[in-house]
C-alpha cells in the first residue's frame, strides 16, 4: 500500500499531465470555468503592485489581472498549461512571470504580494490547511485573496448516478465550502464568503463526461485505502455497457428538455490579511 506521501505525490504528477494534456482544448471547452473566473475577478481591487495568479492554467486570467498590476506571477502545476500561456500571451514579457509550482508549497518568498488570485484550482489540493498557510505567508500586511473554489455538491448528478451502478469511487469528493472558510479563518485572515451554483447542459453522457475531460479535470484523485490490485478495475470503468446504463439513470432522474445537468458548486473566498 502507497505511503500517504507518495500518495499525495502521485496525485500530484497525475494532475499535472492530464491538465497539460488538456491545454490545447481547455479555452474551447471551459465555459463554465471563464463565468467562474469573471465572477471572482468582481471581488479583485482595481489597482495593485504585486500578485500571484494560483493554478492560472491557460492565462486568459492572467493576462486581465496583468492589466491591473505592475507585476503578476502567474503560476501552476502543469507545465503543459504554462507552455500554452506563455506561448499564447497577448502582453509582453515584462508584465507577467509564468511559474511552475504546487500551491501546498508556493516557491515564493513571505509577504511578497498584495493581491493573490485563484479560480478553480485549489479543489485539487489534498489538504485546505496547507494551501491557505501558503497563501497568507506570501501574503503582505493589508493584502487581499480571491479563491473560487469547486466545493462539495459539485457534480452531484453524476456521482449519484454512478452509484446505482457500482460501489466505486468515480467522482472525486470536494472539501466543503465551510471547510475552506475555516481554513482560511485559521490562518487569522479576515473573511467574507458566498456560494454560487452554476449549471452546464449536455445532449448525452459522452459529451457530458468529454466535457469534463477535455478541460483535464477528469483526474479520480488516489486515496490511502486504494491498493495496486485495485487499479486495473478503476481503468476499465467506461465501457458501453456502463455508460449506457448510466445514461438511462442520469436521463431519467436529472433531464430537463432531453439535457442532462452537470453541477459546480463552488465557494468565493475574499480574504484580508
Amino acid at each position: 500500500m502507497m505511503s500517504e506521501i507518495s500518495i499525495v505525490n502521485h496525485n500530484k504528477i497525475r494532475i499535472a499531465q492530464q491538465f497539460s494534456r488538456a491545454a490545447d482544448t481547455y479555452n474551447s471547452a471551459a465555459d463554465v470555468q471563464l463565468d467562474i473566473a469573471f465572477d471572482a475577478m468582481a471581488y479583485v481591487p482595481l489597482r495593485y503592485k504585486s500578485g500571484l495568479d494560483l493554478g492560472c492554467g491557460t492565462g486568459r486570467i492572467s493576462q486581465q489581472l496583468a492589466t491591473r498590476c505592475d507585476k503578476l506571477v502567474a503560476m501552476d502545476l502543469a507545465f503543459g498549461m504554462l507552455a500554452y500561456a506563455k506561448q499564447n500571451s497577448l502582453r509582453d514579457d515584462a508584465s507577467i512571470c509564468w511559474l511552475q509550482g504546487d500551491a501546498d508549497a508556493i516557491p515564493m518568498a513571505d509577504n511578497s504580494v498584495d493581491m493573490v488570485f485563484s479560480s478553480m484550482a485549489l479543489q485539487w489540493s489534498e489538504d485546505p490547511q496547507k494551501v491557505m498557510s501558503e497563501i497568507t505567508r506570501v501574503m503582505t500586511s493589508g493584502s487581499n485573496a480571491v479563491l473560487a473554489i469547486m466545493c462539495d455538491g459539485s457534480f452531484n448528478q453524476l456521482n449519484d448516478s454512478w452509484k446505482s451502478i457500482d460501489s466505486q469511487r468515480h467522482v472525486n469528493n470536494f472539501a466543503t465550502a465551510q471547510t475552506w472558510y475555516d481554513a482560511a479563518t485559521s490562518q487569522g485572515l479576515q473573511v467574507s464568503m458566498k456560494q454560487k451554483q452554476y449549471v452546464t447542459w449536455h445532449a448525452n453522457i459522452r459529451q457530458l463526461l468529454s466535457s469534463i475531460k477535455a478541460i483535464g479535470a477528469n483526474v479520480l484523485l488516489t486515496n490511502q485505502n486504494l491498493t495496486e490490485q485495485s487499479k486495473p478495475e478503476i481503468k476499465n470503468v467506461f465501457n458501453r455497457h456502463k455508460l449506457q446504463h448510466l445514461e438511462i439513470y442520469y436521463r431519467q432522474k436529472y433531464a430537463e428538455n432531453m439535457q442532462l445537468p452537470l453541477t459546480y458548486q463552488v465557494c468565493f473566498l475574499h480574504c484580508n490579511k
